[in-house]
């Protein structure tokens, strides 16, 4: 009903008099039922007020809407700033959206026919999701290498597997790996020999070419894990107490982080199911390690989900726990939101910037909190979700009063 975004009658009745009056009714009816805001709505009933008027003006029927017509009509408006549409084109897509769910508009012209590069793409997804049973973090890291690679071999070109060296391989992972640092330094290594076990699998090439494929070194204990003191998590958390929906999801958010060393994808998985407020309890799904583990909900970190679902989370049919605070309220499609809401606390708390400042920088604190509180490799390793005690390992170093007991006099005291 227009009457979601206007109030005034004269407005109402001209809008349902205009060429598009009844699909403005059902537009705002469908703008409301997904919790826009009343703002968003008027906005929305402009734009297709407008676009209608056009239409009727130069003689076209939505029937004969597509893409062409409607940049068209756009390059026929007041020109917008750099990346945006034109004000007055700003909801067109709710009502297209509106009208391809109708059955209104032609059929979206046909995409080009994919490269066989784009071919072996999606079939190198498939085994890895169906066959390897890769977590989605890790699908999306190697296809985006494994593009690269197909990309600097190929181009758009025919893809021939059997004239690939080692030389290529080599030369690729020398690239790759000369703008990373860290653990990052083995994913391109990791990828191509992933490519080439599929390879194997499709029968395209001989078993053994993956030997090949070089290894960079990295020196895991070389240095401290990236963490923050207690002030400065006490600080990032301190930017989120507005009291606004915002501030009340990310301020759980951050909780899970620096409490449990939750990682980002976990966090952006989680469902409403998954908090057992009778046993305190947080059930974390299974997904880097293929393993669902349970952590205890700290009072803490119970309180602040608790406001966020009462104060903070809107209404959706969603059943994830944390969902954008504007509409159409979804989930987070990428854990990589996780990592910016906790960067961002970080620099408007005064944090310095550093490589990789994010969620995994509060995960690294909270481990090195554990260790340096005395608890275990065991625990912190069934707390982290890791498999192995080797992982957990590079926290050894952070409980710096354990190794001044046992560090030799250096020599350079020595008169």
């Amino acid at each position: 009903m227009i009457e979601h975004g206007f109030t005034r009658t004269s407005v109402i009745t001209r809008l349902r008099r205009a060429p598009l009056g009844a699909h403005l009714d059902t537009l705002a009816a469908t703008l409301h039922q997904h919790g826009y805001a009343p703002d968003s709505i008027r906005r929305t009933l402009r734009a297709g007020d407008q676009f209608g008027r056009w239409l009727a003006q130069h003689g076209y029927g939505i029937a004969e809407v597509d893409e062409a017509l409607v940049a068209r009509y756009i390059r026929a408006l007041p020109p917008p700033r750099v990346g945006r549409w034109p004000k007055a084109a700003a909801g067109l897509p709710h009502l297209l959206r509106l009208w391809r769910q109708q059955g209104l508009l032609p059929p979206r012209t046909s995409t080009p026919a994919q490269t066989e590069a784009a071919q072996w793409l999606g079939r190198y997804a498939q085994y890895l999701e169906h066959v390897c049973g890769a977590a989605p973090g890790t699908c999306t890291a190697y296809l985006r290498i494994v593009t690269r690679f197909l990309t600097a071999l190929f181009g758009t070109g025919r893809v021939q597997w059997h004239p690939v060296s080692a030389q290529a391989l080599t030369d690729f992972v020398r690239q790759e790996v000369a703008t990373k640092h860290g653990g990052g330094r083995k994913l391109p290594s990791s990828a191509l020999r992933s490519l080439l076990h599929f390879l194997v699998f499709n029968g395209e090439v001989a078993p053994g070419l993956d030997a090949a494929v070089p290894t960079p070194r990295q020196w895991t204990h070389a240095t401290l894990p990236a963490r923050l003191t207690v002030e400065e998590v006490e600080r990032a958390l301190a930017t989120c107490t507005d009291g606004s929906p915002t501030a009340l999801r990310n301020h759980a958010i951050l909780l899970l982080l620096a409490r449990l060393g939750v990682r980002a994808h976990e966090v952006a998985a989680l469902g409403l199911e998954d908090i057992n407020w009778y046993e305190g309890q947080v059930r974390l799904r299974p997904g880097k390690t293929h393993h669902a583990r349970v952590l205890p909900l700290l009072q803490e970190v119970g309180e602040a989900l608790a406001a966020y679902l009462q104060h903070g989370r809107p209404r959706a049919s969603s059943r994830h726990l944390f969902l954008h605070c504007q509409a159409p309220f979804a989930p987070f499609a990428d854990p990589r939101a996780i990592g910016l809401i906790a960067r961002r606390a970080c620099l408007r708390a005064g944090i310095p910037a550093r490589p990789r400042l994010g969620a995994h920088t509060f995960r690294h604190t909270a481990a090195s909190q554990m260790v340096n509180q005395g608890a275990s490799f065991k625990d912190v390793a069934d707390v982290l979700g890791h498999r192995s005690l080797q992982t957990t390992g590079i926290y050894a170093k952070l409980d710096v009063e354990a190794l001044a007991r046992v560090a030799l006099p250096w020599m350079g005291d020595a008169v």
